[in-house]
């Protein structure tokens, strides 16, 4: 897995405002059925996992674990975070299985 490439893709996708981040936001966005893929950090709460495992299985979401997650994102401590567009969710996808 090449993490520096998927890294800098969240990165990106940030910067280009095509990530929401947050509990209450992430949330928002994959019940609506607008995220492609949802990231969460293995460091969550079993709780928050397991809520975003079953929502994410719920609306044919990938949920993919990224270790500091809010470190790529710029904004230390956010857990979990979904991706808006469908490049950027390419894109990652495509990076965390080389």
């Amino acid at each position: 897995m090449n993490n520096s490439k998927r890294n800098s893709a969240i990165g990106f996708a940030m910067k280009a405002g095509k990530l929401s981040s947050g509990d209450f936001a992430a949330e928002k966005v994959i019940r609506a059925g607008k995220a492609g893929l949802a990231l969460i950090d293995p460091t969550a709460s079993d709780n928050t996992k397991s809520k975003y495992r079953a929502m994410c299985e719920n609306k044919g979401i990938d949920l993919i674990e990224v270790e500091e997650l809010g470190r790529w994102i710029g904004k230390p401590g956010r857990m979990i975070a979904a991706v808006t567009d469908e490049q950027f969710t390419t894109m990652i996808k495509r990076a965390s299985v080389e």
